[in-house]
């Protein structure tokens, strides 16, 4: 447990260990575009001065700012492996399931009536439908295969190594396409044009990639490290 606002050891702390012990650091890390979740492995000295950050100011910031993030102050790290399961299921895995068709809707009227003006939606919208075929997939694996053999205890049995090895390659295939649609739309940034369908469908993008992120944490950084270590 960290115990003051000083980071002597922050070498040896990872952005997953920050997130963990504070709930608020969500907040900060989102608004700073600092991965917690693919890079929450990577040290949270290293994960600051890459956006070149300073990370005394960042890391006082999320010992000592009011947390916003009321919904994520639940305690993932000590629950046991099946409750986690059927969190992610019914709340991460049902959001993206529901929204994916939403968001598709979505963009493909936004690229009809702004497409020509805004030639980067028909990448965004390219580059969504890519994203949503690689969750879709991803999520049926572990529905059908590695959730229940957690959820089993057979990961005492057999060697879950490869098979999360593959989750976490496909976790950062489906990072990497929602920083490009983030890059794509200038992290969110509607333009002076746009009409109402044009904002929603900018604010739903920036809550899928919010949940996504979350989703991701949960499995990389709390789940699987569980079962790595039964």
């Amino acid at each position: 447990m960290i115990a003051s606002c000083s980071i002597p050891n922050t070498t040896d702390l990872t952005v997953a260990e920050v997130v963990l012990t504070y709930p608020n650091a969500l907040t900060v890390l989102t608004r700073c575009n600092i991965d917690y979740c693919c890079g929450g492995k990577r040290s949270f000295k290293e994960a600051c001065e890459r956006k070149g950050l300073n990370t005394e100011k960042i890391w006082d910031e999320i010992v000592h700012g009011r947390n916003t993030e009321n919904s994520f102050l639940l305690r993932f790290s000590i629950w046991d492996s099946p409750l986690l399961v059927d969190y992610i299921v019914q709340n991460h895995h049902a959001y993206v399931k529901e929204s994916i068709p939403q968001l598709q809707e979505l963009l493909d009227k936004v690229c009809s009536v702004h497409g020509e003006d805004h030639i980067e939606l028909v990448e965004v919208r390219d580059d969504f439908n890519d994203l949503a075929d690689e969750l879709l997939a991803h999520m049926q694996k572990e529905e059908e295969v590695l959730f229940p053999a957690i959820k089993n205890g057979y990961q005492r049995a057999i060697n879950m190594g490869e098979p999360i090895r593959m989750m976490e390659e496909e976790h950062e295939q489906a990072g990497d396409l929602m920083k490009s649609i983030r890059q794509l739309t200038n992290h969110y940034t509607v333009p002076h044009d746009a009409c109402p369908t044009f904002q929603l469908t900018y604010k739903k993008l920036e809550e899928f990639e919010h949940d996504l992120m979350r989703h991701v944490h949960l499995e990389n950084n709390v789940l699987f490290e569980k079962v790595k270590h039964a």
